[in-house]
């Protein structure tokens, strides 16, 4: 199965994959995948425009993410255009083109251990593969996440190893790396809500068709706490 074909993901391939919610033991209730399989929604940018002479472009990553908001019509106010904490990583993968994203810590406060935070995902862009460990003191982070624009497949912990539709959907460059752990994932639209199941463990997702907006819940986030399961990657 080619990539593009798992991002769009038909209701017969995913309903059979009987996953598990990460948050108790129930299996989810099927979804149909209309909004993927309706609209194409092709990359305007690749790594070429993401990277001149091996260094990362931010201002043409942030250029994507604008684009992705203005076709979503989502409305990301001056004032948060202009927040110093709207960043975009590659995490040093050189592969933003799938291997990245951008977002915005609107609360990280060690002191009441609470933090908010809004992940922004170019179609079919993936989080590295990542867990959350006891630091600073305190324990490991937990978090929640809610889909507000677009869709994601969210991987976490298990699975099969060798199903099609995980290694179809799971970056290249990730999987020739044997930088993947995480082989079960649910499907979340718009309006969905999921939590981590099992502190600690590792977890990651990857956009769909049309590209996600989530915004995230979560305890205090150390980056002394934040480990990737791709050694070659760092925040």
């Amino acid at each position: 199965m080619r990539r593009r074909d798992a991002l769009k993901a038909m209701v017969g391939g995913v309903a059979g994959l009987g996953f598990a919610s990460f948050a108790d033991e129930s299996v989810a209730k099927p979804v149909a995948l209309e909004t993927e399989s309706k609209v194409e929604s092709p990359m305007k940018y690749t790594n070429k425009d993401y990277y001149k002479d091996g260094v990362f472009q931010q201002d043409k990553a942030f250029e994507a993410y604008y684009d992705m908001f203005a076709k979503m019509g989502y409305s990301l106010a001056d004032s948060l255009r202009a927040n110093p904490n709207f960043w975009v990583a590659d995490f040093g993968l050189g592969d933003f083109e799938h291997v990245g994203m951008g977002g915005i810590f609107f609360f990280n406060d060690k002191e009441f251990r609470y933090f908010g935070h809004d992940i922004y995902l170019l179609p079919g862009q993936m989080i590295p593969e990542h867990r959350h460990e006891a630091a600073e003191g305190l324990p490991a982070k937990h978090e929640s996440w809610q889909v507000r624009y677009g869709s994601i497949f969210n991987f976490s912990k298990g699975g099969n190893p060798n199903d099609p539709q995980a290694l179809a959907l799971i970056p290249k460059s990730q999987l020739e790396a044997k930088a993947i752990n995480c082989y079960q994932f649910k499907f979340m639209q718009v309006g969905d809500q999921d939590r981590l199941g099992e502190v600690a463990a590792p977890h990651f997702m990857i956009a769909g068709n049309d590209g996600a907006i989530v915004t995230e819940y979560a305890c205090y986030h150390s980056m002394d706490g934040l480990k990737f399961t791709n050694p070659v990657a760092h925040p």
